[in-house]
Formats: structure tokens, C-alpha cells, sequence
């Protein structure tokens, strides 16, 4: 694997990315041309946009250095609509091998998309973390389990490529910056938090008053979310417990994949 040093910016056309048969062993990785993308994503094995100390393919092995942001689309979004979202970006859009099967009783279109970044990505695990959490508040339809550093990718022979049109590298310190300002203020809310026992009662209350208004039919996944960040942005220790009860209570509740992507974004 070739390198080049923190902040200096990739412009040779290469992007890096690691190859195995297996899942956790044996990665191999290279920098490869972007035009041969299209290979990986048909690769028989797995992939994944970070090179791995050893080869092992786990968090504590990740390396910094990542030139590909990658999302995955799985439910109630199209490639026609990603195709315009994504638009201003140099990248390709890739049918997965669920793609247009019936998946926990849903049919839709799934894929992933490509990004090739404007500078190496030189952030540890948590730092990466953050940034892709805050790129995901960006693109929301991407599935919210793709933000670790470490993560894989299963190739798809058949995999149909699309090539976006635009002349843009995806500038993933802007995200980063952000996710930093909004960790900064929610840990400043919570050290200058200190609740009496009957202020804490008010914020509960306050939780199933908006669960109540808003958990309706046609707002119930948003409204979970939007209560899921209350929460977490209060510091809610229980939070999963509490959703799940209110969930689960409501008369109408949410399927069990729903309320784990709910969680999974909160992460």
C-alpha cells in the first residue's frame, strides 16, 4: 500500500481499499484506480474503504487514511432518487445482492453508494465515527449500521454499476467538524445539568406528553427518533429501555427492525 502524508491531497485518481476472502482475516490492501470500482464491487469475497494493521478487519487493527465514504440504501429509497441527491459528486451507485428481493417481507431497491473523498480521512475509530453519524444526519436514508470504521462489505458479481456525473470530491472534514461542535455542546448541556428529583419527573413527563402528540400513524418511526435524540441529548441512561416500553405500550407500535434502526442511529 502506497501513502502520503496527513493532509496532502489525493488528486492521482487512486483510492484505497482492502480485499479478503474471509471476514475478519487477510486483507489485503492497495490503492486502485477509481475506474476499477466497478471490479470491487463485483469482487467474490469481501471489501471494505480501510486498510487493517496485520490484516485482521476488527476496530482495534483499523488504520486512518480511508479515500472512499461508503452508504448503504436498503428500504423506501430509490436509485433514481439517489442518482439527484448525490448528483454533484464524482462516484458510482452499486446494486447490493438483496437488491429488489423480499427482505423481512419488504421488496425495494437496495444499493450502495461510492464516494471518493476530497483528502484522506486521518481519524482514529471514535472520531470516525462521528463523522460518518453526522454524514448520515446529511443522507438519512442510509442505513445507520455503516458508520464504524472497521466496516465490511460483501461483493455482488452481478451487482449493477451506475457512475454519478458530477465533478465534486465528497469533503468529509466539514462533517467532521460539525459532529465535533455538536458533541461539544451536548456535553456542555450535560455537565451544567444537575436536576432535582422533581425536575427529573417534569423532563419525563415531558417525554410522554410528546410521545402522545406526536407517535400517530404515518409519524410514528420519525416521531420515535425525534424522542430517541431528546433523550440522548438529556443523557438518558435507559433510553433503550424507555423507547421500547413507550413503543411497546402504544397500541400501535413500531415493528422491531424499525425501533433497532432507531437505535442503531443513535450510536
Amino acid at each position: 500500500m502506497s501513502g502520503l502524508c496527513d493532509g496532502e491531497s489525493r488528486l492521482d485518481g487512486r483510492v484505497l481499499v482492502s480485499f479478503s476472502q474471509r471476514q475478519a482475516e487477510g486483507f489485503r490492501s492497495e490503492r486502485i484506480l477509481f475506474d476499477r470500482v466497478e471490479g470491487m464491487v463485483r469482487f467474490r469475497g469481501n471489501y471494505s474503504a480501510t486498510a487493517f494493521r496485520d490484516g485482521y478487519r476488527d476496530g482495534d487493527h483499523a488504520l486512518p487514511g480511508q479515500e472512499l465514504v461508503i452508504l448503504d440504501f436498503d428500504d423506501r429509497y430509490s436509485i433514481g432518487e439517489a442518482m439527484v441527491d448525490f448528483a454533484e459528486y464524482v462516484g458510482v451507485i452499486a446494486t447490493t445482492r438483496n437488491h429488489m428481493k423480499e427482505k423481512h417481507g419488504v421488496l425495494a431497491e437496495r444499493f450502495r453508494v461510492i464516494l471518493p473523498t476530497d483528502r484522506p480521512i486521518m481519524l482514529e475509530r471514535e472520531g470516525f465515527k462521528l463523522m460518518m453519524a453526522e454524514v448520515m444526519r446529511r443522507f438519512v436514508h442510509a442505513d445507520g449500521a455503516c458508520k464504524n470504521i472497521d466496516r465490511m462489505y460483501y461483493g455482488f458479481p452481478d451487482a449493477e454499476v451506475f457512475y454519478l456525473d458530477g465533478s465534486r470530491l465528497f469533503a468529509w472534514e466539514r462533517f467532521y467538524r460539525t459532529a465535533m461542535v455538536r458533541q461539544s455542546e451536548r456535553e456542555r448541556q450535560r455537565s451544567e445539568r444537575v436536576r432535582r428529583p422533581d425536575d427529573m419527573a417534569t423532563v419525563q413527563r415531558g417525554y410522554v406528553t410528546f410521545f402522545r402528540n406526536r407517535f400517530v400513524p404515518g409519524n410514528r418511526n420519525n416521531a420515535l427518533f425525534q424522542l430517541a435524540c431528546w433523550m440522548r441529548d438529556d443523557g438518558v441512561v435507559e433510553l433503550e429501555r424507555l423507547l421500547r416500553e413507550m413503543n411497546s405500550g402504544s397500541g400501535c407500535p413500531l415493528e422491531e427492525e424499525e425501533v433497532e434502526g432507531i437505535l442503531r442511529r443513535m450510536q
